[in-house]
């Protein structure tokens, strides 16, 4: 696989914010979008000139959020020219958006295209309106199906879908339609992410107050593993343990993450991992916007990763990906010599959750429905 490094482009914005999402958003103001974007502007003309990103190729851009199609396309696609003019994009470079399907008609949709755009990733999650409700997202499924037809008049045919099972009284029958739905638009990529409560949503603080019920873990499991199996059965290739790829399309923004490549973060809140360092910008974007024009930098923070955390790094990205890693570098990253010599990893083959196969360390069907649990193990 060839060394990639990409370029992520942060949009903070949203018309509303969902009931799980703890991501650095806010709600959308015309005026300061404006201004937002002139921020985004001279990040990217001050970070194109540091030596050390000046001669790499990006491999991929991808624009997150937040809720980046709810900007104007013409906006996004100069903010995608703004880019093409700083850097070197490679030939055939994958360029990303991430869509809420109510925010996109056909006229954004062919400006996004004709400007470059490859790729979308549409945040469906479910298909039943009950649960979209419930979770606070601003679409109906209705709303879903038309935005996928309208990509495919358009042209894209790089489409991936979002999903989550474990959503508040969602049942496997909720998400066995939620699959046949999905399979039956026919994607080239599906994510199929379990819910996880975070600290000060209003889901977890509903939770906490027993005023919503959760699937259990067991339920859980069964709906991660009714995912693999009707993917993979619809010729899917499940390449990582929550995603899954038509071949040729899988996700190479994820994978430069994944393969702990290197890439550059633009905007509010946006990480970098740059020459063994990872820091980070301001993550209010008034904040973000202020540092730019005071200091010429967004940059807050960061750090110089020590040997060890780099080791345990590749080891928790690479061992997400169902190639796994090469014994060598497993070996490396463990700082053992032989496979044997590590009771942990001598117990976790012999109980069936790592496999070696083909000269790779992999995580073992078993032991996707505990991945996290190994990883930390092993670290």
């Amino acid at each position: 696989m060839r060394s990639g490094f990409g370029l992520y482009i942060h949009i903070p914005y949203c018309l509303s914010r969902c009931h799980y999402c703890d991501f650095n958003t806010y709600r959308i103001d015309a005026a300061a979008v404006e201004q937002y974007l002139e921020g985004l502007a001279q990040e990217i003309t001050l970070r194109a000139s540091a030596m050390a990103i000046r001669d790499r190729q990006i491999c991929s851009v991808f624009f997150g959020g937040g809720t980046p199609s709810i900007l104007h396309a013409s906006q996004l696609i100069g903010i995608l020219d703004h880019c093409r003019a700083a850097f070197t994009l490679e030939d055939g470079a994958e360029v990303s958006l991430e869509v809420n399907p109510g925010t996109v008609d056909l006229s954004k949709l062919r400006t996004l295209w004709e400007g470059g755009v490859t790729r979308l990733s549409v945040g469906v999650q479910a298909v039943q309106d009950r649960l979209l409700h419930r979770i606070g997202r601003a679409h109906t499924i209705s709303e879903a199906e038309r935005a996928f037809w309208l990509m495919r008049e358009t042209g894209f045919s790089n489409i991936n879908l979002d999903l989550m099972f474990g959503l508040p009284g969602q049942s496997t029958g909720d998400w066995s339609e939620t699959l046949d739905w999905a399979i039956s638009v026919g994607p080239e990529h599906v994510s199929a992410y379990g819910l996880i409560l975070e600290e000060g949503t209003p889901l977890h603080q509903a939770h906490r107050q027993g005023e919503i019920g959760l699937p259990d873990e067991e339920t859980e499991a069964v709906m991660y593993r009714m995912a693999v199996d009707r993917l993979r059965a619809a010729d899917f290739e499940h390449y990582e343990i929550s995603n899954f790829a038509r071949p040729g399309f899988r996700c190479r923004h994820n994978l430069v993450y994944w393969q702990h490549q290197e890439y550059l973060g633009i905007g509010a809140g946006a990480y970098s991992y740059l020459a063994g360092r990872r820091f980070f910008n301001e993550l209010l974007p008034a904040s973000y916007m202020g540092a730019i024009a005071e200091r010429g930098t967004a940059v807050a923070g960061g750090e110089q990763l020590s040997a060890e955390m780099l080791r345990s790094e590749r080891l928790m990205l690479g061992l997400r990906l169902r190639a796994g890693l090469d014994v060598e570098t497993f070996k490396d990253v463990l700082g053992v010599e032989d496979l044997s010599a590590s009771d942990r990893v001598v117990r976790l083959l012999d109980d069936g959750f790592l496999r070696l196969q083909g000269g790779r360390v992999q995580i073992t069907e078993r032991g996707l429905l505990v991945a996290n649990e190994l990883i930390v193990q092993l670290l």
